[in-house]
């Protein structure tokens, strides 16, 4: 019966496989199998014979009733009751009582002092069966039967059950059904199913290099390739170069830069990303004069980047936002007038005018927003830092939004502040599984945050660091200046460079 049962199942297409995106659970844990167990209703057969199936399995034990856990247990549980000739009742969805009518929390079935089975369709981490497991318990049951369809028998499961006191029966486990999916799938698909199977929560880190999420996968491959989770920052300071440049102006800092670029291909040494922000170059354009060598110069170290670092992300700061209309434009400007993989983005307008950058976020066009969350600067305290009525800060309530707009986004990111270590846990935490990169200005000796501590928050907060990109511009591009001193010559500040950034990378310690 339980073949005839797991081979109705797959007809149905209850349960699913994909190897091209994963499907995150509720736990975030990530699967190349998915079920859906609500399609039964779909199919009168097959909720027969998951009846027949329950039934068969209870025959040796005594039943005064049939709770079902809302919403995917209902149904089986109304049937399985009605073929046993038992009364049944269903756990209120929020699992609070109603504050009108008789205001109960179990609908149906009086549990008190009676032997009662709980029904769910599928368990996962089983955080929702032994919920409501434990209201028939507190209700005055006597005694609880916990009986699933399916189980995806996770270690997770078995210890939050033995915890709670209960052991769940299942008609079907992931076991019984693997060798009907051996007999579909190719074997490289049937291999990484049993990796799952092995090693659930670990699984998508051992394979996430194999599927495609755009911008997000360029991130992590970067990261990967070069063994850095460090954007390097590109405002250019012309004071700060070494004599033998800075008469040349933006210029120089384009021709330093080359010689940075060059020796740092030679040793091997490569940040994860490139943020130029764009008002340090165009404020070297005199547009009214038609002379624009800020904007030539910056797409010079684009083009000299792009050459001499293999699909290192670029990301423009230009921190743009506008009502839709001009959002498009800004889009446009950013990710194909100057071919930037990522823009930054202010969110402080909302959905219509982050729109049209997230419009690029996807596995076709391959970009990345970094919306603003919580920033660096002291202003940050003015509205971001504000309480709302229900407690939380502003900067949370825009960390919300930003997880709503990535959902099917690959490539909305988020932008946290670096010196402020408390926020950054709360926003690691926030992200963390939600396939959101995070870009962390703020670290440096200008503004406080340390490159080390910002890695430990996020690795403490669950955060996959490869999506991680920890920023410095001064603190890299010319950590030696101070106003007033002698800049130390060329060969010394490309020293300086390159020992800087090696130094990060270890204080970091990403490892791929």
């Amino acid at each position: 019966m339980k073949n005839s049962l797991i081979k109705l199942i797959l007809k149905c297409g209850i349960i699913k496989t994909n190897f091209k995106e994963p499907i995150t659970f509720k736990s975030g844990i990530k699967s190349p199998i998915y079920c859906n167990f609500r399609e039964c209703s779909s199919h009168p057969q097959l909720m027969d014979l998951i009846a027949t199936n329950f039934q068969e399995s209870l025959k040796d034990v005594k039943v005064d009733g049939i709770i079902g856990v809302a919403t995917g247990g209902v149904p089986h549980s109304t049937i399985l009751a009605t073929k046993m000739n038992l009364p049944s009742g269903y756990i209120r969805p929020d699992a609070k009582a109603k504050d009108y009518g008789l205001k109960k929390l179990i609908e149906g079935c009086d549990v008190a002092g009676k032997n009662i089975v709980v029904i769910e369709d599928l368990i996962t981490t089983g955080d929702s069966v032994i919920n409501n497991a434990l209201i028939v318990q507190k209700t005055g049951a006597s005694k609880i039967d916990i009986r699933s369809i399916f189980s995806y028998d996770l270690d997770r499961s078995k210890k939050e059950f033995a915890e709670a006191g209960f052991t769940p029966k299942s008609i079907i486990t992931i076991h019984d059904v693997m060798p009907f999916l051996k007999e579909t799938l190719s074997e490289k698909e049937y291999k990484s199913l049993e990796d799952w199977v092995r090693d659930p929560e670990g699984w998508f880190d051992r394979h996430k290099l194999e599927f495609d999420f755009g911008f997000l996968t360029q991130l992590r491959k970067s990261a990967i390739n070069y063994g850095s989770i460090i954007s390097f920052g590109l405002d250019p300071v012309i004071e700060s170069l070494p004599n033998e440049y800075s008469s040349h102006g933006i210029g120089g800092f384009c021709s330093f830069m080359r010689d940075v670029f060059s020796e740092m291909n030679i040793r091997g040494v490569s940040p994860g990303m490139f943020k130029p922000n764009l008002a340090w170059w165009q404020c070297h354009d005199e547009a009214y004069l038609r002379k624009h060598i800020g904007s030539d110069s910056l797409s010079e170290i684009i083009f000299t980047i792009a050459c001499v670092f293999d699909n290192i992300p670029i990301c423009l700061d230009f921190k743009k936002a506008d009502i839709g209309t001009s959002s498009t434009k800004w889009a446009t400007y950013g990710y194909e007038r100057w071919m930037a993989d990522a823009v930054t983005v202010h969110t402080y307008m909302g959905s219509d005018s982050v729109g049209p950058f997230i419009s690029y976020c996807n596995k076709e066009k391959r970009k990345g927003a970094y919306l603003l969350v919580k920033t660096t600067n002291k202003g940050a305290a003015d509205l971001e830092l504000k309480k709302m009525a229900d407690g939380r800060k502003v900067y949370e309530q825009v960390a919300e939004n930003v997880i709503n707009w990535a959902k099917g986004n690959p490539g909305v990111c988020a932008v946290a502040a670096g010196n402020s270590p408390e926020e950054l846990s709360v926003l690691g935490k926030m992200f963390a599984g939600k396939d959101i990169g995070v870009l962390i200005p703020g670290v440096g000796p200008s503004q406080g945050g340390d490159a080390g501590q910002v890695a430990q928050i996020l690795r403490e907060s669950g955060f996959d660091l490869g999506l991680a990109r920890i920023g410095l511009s001064s603190g890299i591009t010319h950590p030696w200046y101070k106003e007033g001193r002698p800049n130390p010559n060329a060969n010394e500040c490309v020293e300086i460079i390159i020992n800087t950034l090696i130094n990060l990378n270890k204080q970091v310690g990403y490892v791929g």
